[in-house]
């Protein structure tokens, strides 16, 4: 592709040159324009010139593409092609692409006399981004001007004009639209966070060990690794509980392990509570190597099939829950043994109580770790694999979901159907959302992310319509990482919502 030397002068290569332009230009007002900039439109020219009218140099910095969450098919144009363009206009002096979520470090090595936002940022900023960046810009004597020229959207144009949506993915966007508006949605949610969230289950943690494939041993036919790294990832109910406390007041987290390992690993969630039902318990770890260069999962080691819970340690568990009366509890069953015996029989004889269940099959308790275990339940969630090996069918309709709902009137029924979207079913009626996301990295946890979202909004009564398309949502956002190394933040969350629905 042929790029102008002009334009490609004008393209900052890193931070020092950000701090040296600083310094060259003492005497001289310097202004900063952020953001995606993906596809330019009319709003965005007008902000550039109204910005520029202000100082004698701009400098626009836009986002990396990796950096942007917004929502499906964003960015449209890559950070190449978008600082291309900028570049192109005479009035930008300087192009900068960032590699970090926020304008935060540009500031700082700027040191910017005017930080230009569009007029939309005075009603709503969602991420919180531009309260961390208004801080760094006062703090290096910096002002923040909101321009007001007419406003325009990227992701409005993108939905409306570029977007190919089939029309399963149509048809429930525009029935969320019809219904809801973004503010609506917010509300929603805004009613989860006053709430607080009882989840028990068995903790997991992921190891993951990264290596280059090195070839074939030379004295026998073994893979040879080399290894470059080794990260560890909290997971089973543990990375559920960080999901819920994300959107809730408290999250009351009953689970067992060593408790200064537990404690660690939650740190940074200050509303999980955590109580102890078995410090002395093994935690299982799940080894994977990983091979980095196309982030393939060779082979999985875990240390252990079954826990083992001592007779005498049981009565003593049963008497730690029954210290609280609870209104609602979600169950996280990994088929680790917690919920067997005496412990289970207890659970089930919990009355009055709504129970939210997920009840996990994997290769270590395949086809005996079933969820009517659980006698009673209110809400539960499963995938096709688990749903189809509790029916004992050998493939399934959801027709088959439907005579169950019958069966048990007024309870909820999820059936998670990976890259196919998810059910939830009420006394014989469907509601289906399909995916938005086909970007996946890794699906390790996205049926937790999954449950975890849905189970709050069952709580708080949220029209059922709408439970598959943003439970599918948070789940796809999941899958965009490995395993549960980030959860998913509510800013990005909601950004992704957003753009779906605006139109």
């Amino acid at each position: 592709m042929y790029i102008n030397n002009y334009m490609e002068k004008k393209i900052i290569k890193n931070s020092q040159e950000l701090t040296s332009i600083r310094r060259k230009n003492k005497n001289k007002k310097i202004g900063l324009c952020h953001g995606s900039f993906d596809i330019l439109h009319f709003g965005h020219l007008n902000h550039l010139l109204a910005s520029r009218k202000q100082v004698d140099i701009l400098i626009v910095s836009i986002t990396a593409d990796k950096f942007i969450k917004k929502g499906p098919l964003q960015p449209y144009n890559n950070e190449f092609k978008r600082s291309r363009m900028l570049s192109a206009l005479e009035f930008v002096d300087y192009v900068y692409i960032d590699q970090n979520v926020t304008a935060e470090k540009i500031i700082n090595y700027l040191r910017p006399d005017i930080y230009f936002k569009g007029a939309d940022y005075l009603k709503e900023d969602i991420s919180n981004n531009l309260k961390k960046e208004i801080k760094i810009l006062k703090k290096n004597n910096g002002k923040i001007f909101y321009t007001k020229t007419e406003l325009m959207s990227s992701t409005k144009i993108l939905n409306n004009q570029f977007a190919v949506w089939n029309n399963k993915q149509k048809k429930i966007i525009e029935l969320i639209r019809s219904k809801n508006n973004f503010s609506s949605i917010l509300k929603i949610f805004n009613k989860i966070n006053k709430t607080t969230i009882n989840v028990i289950g068995e903790p997991i943690i992921d190891e993951y060990i990264f290596c280059d494939l090195a070839g074939i041993a030379s004295k026998s036919p073994t893979m040879s690794f080399v290894n470059k790294k080794q990260e560890t990832y909290d997971g089973g109910v543990l990375a559920v509980a960080k999901v819920l406390s994300i959107f809730s007041k408290r999250v009351n987290l009953f689970t067992y392990g060593n408790n200064n390992l537990i404690k660690k690993n939650l740190s940074k969630y200050k509303n999980i509570k955590i109580i102890n039902l078995n410090k002395n318990a093994t935690i299982q770890k799940k080894t994977r190597i990983i091979n980095e260069n196309r982030s393939e999962k060779i082979i999985q080691i875990t240390n252990f099939k079954n826990n083992v819970f001592l007779e005498k340690d049981i009565p003593k568990m049963i008497q730690i829950l029954k210290k609280f009366r609870f209104k609602e509890l979600i169950f996280c069953d990994y088929g680790i043994n917690l919920f067997e015996k005496k412990f289970l029989t207890y659970v089930n004889s919990l009355r009055n109580i709504k129970k939210f269940i997920n009840v996990q099959t994997n290769s270590l308790n395949y086809g005996n770790n079933l969820y009517y275990k659980f006698k009673k339940f209110f809400f539960i969630s499963l995938d096709e694999n688990e749903w189809r090996l509790s029916q004992n069918l050998k493939t399934l309709n959801i027709d088959d979901i439907n005579k169950l709902s019958n069966k048990f009137k007024n309870r909820l029924f999820a059936v998670t159907c990976g890259k196919n979207g998810s059910y939830l079913i009420n006394n014989n009626k469907n509601y289906y959302s399909p995916v938005f996301e086909d970007r996946i990295i890794d699906t390790t946890g996205c049926g937790d992310a999954y449950f975890a979202i849905s189970s709050l909004l069952v709580k708080i009564n949220a029209p059922l319509y709408m439970i598959p398309f943003l439970a599918n949502i948070y789940a796809g956002l999941h899958a965009q990482t490995l395993a549960n190394k980030d959860i998913v933040s509510k800013e990005e969350y909601f950004k992704y919502i957003k753009s779906l629905i605006n139109k």
